[in-house]
Parts: structure tokens; C-alpha cells; sequence
């Protein structure tokens, strides 16, 4: 009876273990069917909030994402879309510390990385945002707008070399990318390589040749480089397009250009309409002067270069193309005093010191001529033009 009493106590303890066991399984089964359902309806809502962002609406954004990270708290890309929402409402520490959430609960997204650089770049903190984008670049290699990034900033940092030998390195890697040649292109230009710049922009242009600042670049960059017929190409196609027919700086560009292939005619039809959009340039008032002189237009070139004495009155160059206008005019006297104005506003330039020599020389006085081509020596020997005019001198003698 009493063994018959014990198995009872130890089916009823069994029982109730059971009963406990099934109760705790079902909770368990419960809150995780409740975590899938808040992880699902989280991801619904993340997708609603990216495309409130794309439509820059940040206050519903913010609303959403924040509903969205109740349901799920450690979901990564909810702390970067919080982060990116805090960036363009200016609450960088809010950035912050959000960015440093979603790397903590995703270490191998890049963006995290990414956006934190771009919060330093903010506070102008270019090492650590350098950091930062070289973590990023190095998780996703083939991300092309985080090598871009820390090119960026090591430009930033004064690194320029190093910038351009990173993306130099990968340019075949994207090779159908248009956006790292024209970044390449653009810093061989600060660096005064040119024609290596030129062959970049060009391949950018072929890639995209929607993108009109790429053919800017390409023809401004030809222009640098002497490349004058291809440049007048370039630059004349893109004068004609809207947004780019008000600009002076490439008129004046193309206006050269043309002046350098024989075309004064187009060149001074150029530098008028970049004197039109732009009367307080003296650059623009000295190329019409210089192309229609060209065109023997004296009148047009006398007053284009009067204007540009009186926008930069201690500049040489208007006294000096005024003293080539006299030449032109054959008058001679008038010659001597623009040459002589021009030396005294730039006593070290070797050219108007062997013009006012050459005046000399053709009004008769051949031994004063020589002493000026020796002096224009002096200032820049083995000048070209003083040298060959001192052996004429000097055979006439």
C-alpha cells in the first residue's frame, strides 16, 4: 500500500514537471514567434523609412524608424538610416553614437564605417574620417564610393600622391567606370600633368557621355595642354550647351584656343561674348584686344585694351600688346612709350625691354637697340627673341 502511495506522489511530480516543461516550451515558442513577427514587421518598416528618406520627408522618416527599432533594437541598417536621418538634421552626435550601434551589432558592414567617416568629415576631422573610410573601403572593396571617399580625404590630409596612386591602382579594376577617371583626371590637373589628365577625362566621356562636366574638364584640360585644335572641338560644342553659354572662363578658353589655331575671327566673336557676361575681367578685355588686332580691327583692339588698363592699372601686358597695336599702326613713337610703360611696371619681364630695343633699332639708333637686347639678356639669358634680333643688330653694324 505504502509503495503503491509513493509511485502516485512520483506520477503526480511527474505530471506536473511535464505540465511546467510544456508550459515553459510554448512560452519559449511564443516569444520567438513574437521576435520573428517584430524582426518582420522591423524590416517592413525599414524599407518605408528608406523611401521616406530618398523623398527627403526626415520627419516621417524619423517617426518610422523609430517604431521600426522598438520592434528590432539591434538591427544594423535601422542604426544607419537613424544616423543618416541625425546627419541631414544636423545632429552629428546623435550620428554618432548611432553609427557606433550598428557597427557593434554588424563589425562587417562597411556602411556604418562609411557614414561614420562622413560624420568626422563634418567636424572636420579628416584623420579620423580617413580612418574610417579605410575601414570601409577595406570591408567592400569593389564599393567604389568608399575608395573614392578616401581619396577624398587624403587629398584633404595634403596627401595628394598618395590619393592618386590609390585610385591610379584601381582604374583598371573599375574599368567601366567613368567616375574614377574623371577623379584621376582631376588631380593629375592639380598637379600640372595634363596630358595624362586629358587621356582620363576622355575616357570618362566616352563611358558617360551624358555627363557634360566630364567634356568641361576634358576640354579645359586640352587647353592646358596646348592641345589647341582639339580643345577649340571640345570647348566649341560646349559653349552651346544651357547652363554653359554664360560661361566667360571657357569663352575665353575657346577664344585663345582659336587665336592659337589661326581663327582670329572666332576668337574675337569668343572673347566679346566673354567680355558681355563678364566686363570686369581684364583677361577676357586682352584676348579681344590680341584677336582683333589679328583681324586688323585696330579700333575694337585699341579700346579693348584701354579697358583692360583700367581694370588693372599696374599690369604690363595692356602697355605691352598696346605698344604691338602702335607697331601695327606704324607708329613708332607711340611704340616706344607703351614698351617703356610696360618695363617700368614689370622691370624683371625680358620682353618689353627687347621691344623698346627693337623700336630703337627700327627708328634708326642700332647701337641703342644693342644695349637693350643686352639688358633683356641679362634679365633672361639665351631669350630667344633678343638673342636673334642682337645678331641682327650686330650684322647691320
Amino acid at each position: 500500500m505504502q509503495k503503491r502511495n509513493l509511485w502516485c506522489v512520483v506520477a503526480a511530480a511527474l505530471a506536473i514537471t511535464l505540465a511546467g516543461g510544456c508550459q515553459a516550451s510554448k512560452k519559449k515558442q511564443s516569444q520567438q514567434a513574437t521576435a520573428r513577427w517584430n524582426h518582420a514587421r522591423a524590416g517592413v518598416l525599414y524599407s518605408l523609412a528608406s523611401e521616406q528618406y530618398k523623398n527627403s520627408d526626415f520627419d516621417k522618416c524619423r517617426k518610422t524608424t523609430n517604431d521600426a527599432l522598438k520592434l528590432n533594437p539591434t538591427y544594423a541598417p535601422l542604426r544607419v538610416l537613424s544616423a543618416k536621418i541625425a546627419i541631414e538634421q544636423g545632429q552629428l552626435e546623435m550620428a554618432e553614437h548611432e553609427l557606433e550601434l550598428a557597427r557593434r551589432f554588424a563589425p562587417n558592414d562597411p556602411e556604418g564605417y562609411y557614414m561614420a567617416g562622413v560624420v568626422y568629415q563634418r567636424w572636420q576631422r579628416p584623420e579620423r574620417a580617413y580612418e574610417f573610410y579605410t575601414a570601409a573601403s577595406d570591408k567592400n572593396p569593389i564599393e567604389l564610393s568608399y575608395l573614392l571617399a578616401r581619396a577624398e580625404t587624403l587629398v584633404e590630409l595634403g596627401r595628394r600622391d598618395e590619393a592618386l596612386a590609390l585610385l591610379q591602382g584601381k582604374v583598371q579594376y573599375f574599368e567601366n567606370s567613368a567616375a574614377i577617371r574623371d577623379a584621376v583626371g582631376q588631380l593629375m590637373t592639380q598637379a600640372g600633368n595634363y596630358h595624362e589628365a586629358v587621356e582620363m577625362f576622355r575616357q570618362a566621356s566616352v563611358l558617360e557621355e551624358q555627363e557634360i562636366p566630364f567634356k568641361e574638364r576634358l576640354g579645359l584640360a586640352l587647353y592646358y595642354d596646348k592641345q589647341y585644335a582639339d580643345a577649340v572641338d571640345v570647348l566649341g560644342k560646349l559653349v552651346t550647351h544651357e547652363g554653359y553659354t554664360q560661361r566667360a572662363d571657357l569663352l575665353m578658353a575657346l577664344g585663345e584656343s582659336q587665336l592659337q589655331t589661326a581663327k582670329p575671327r572666332d576668337a574675337r566673336a569668343s572673347f566679346e561674348s566673354a567680355t558681355n557676361i563678364d566686363a570686369s575681367n581684364p583677361k577676357g578685355w586682352l584676348g579681344l584686344g590680341r584677336a582683333a588686332m589679328e583681324c586688323k580691327d585696330f579700333r575694337r583692339a585699341e579700346l579693348a585694351l584701354k579697358k583692360a588698363q583700367s581694370l588693372d592699372a599696374k599690369s604690363a601686358e595692356p602697355q605691352l600688346l598696346l605698344g604691338y597695336l602702335r607697331l601695327r599702326q606704324n607708329r613708332s613713337r607711340e611704340a616706344m612709350a607703351a614698351f617703356k610703360k610696360a618695363s617700368e611696371l614689370d622691370p624683371k619681364d625680358s620682353v618689353s625691354v627687347t621691344m623698346i630695343g627693337y623700336v630703337y633699332e627700327k627708328t634708326g639708333k642700332p647701337e641703342v637697340a644693342v644695349k637693350y637686347y643686352g639688358k633683356a639678356l641679362k634679365l633672361k639669358p639665351n631669350d630667344p627673341l633678343a638673342t636673334k634680333l642682337m645678331a641682327g643688330a650686330n650684322l647691320n653694324d
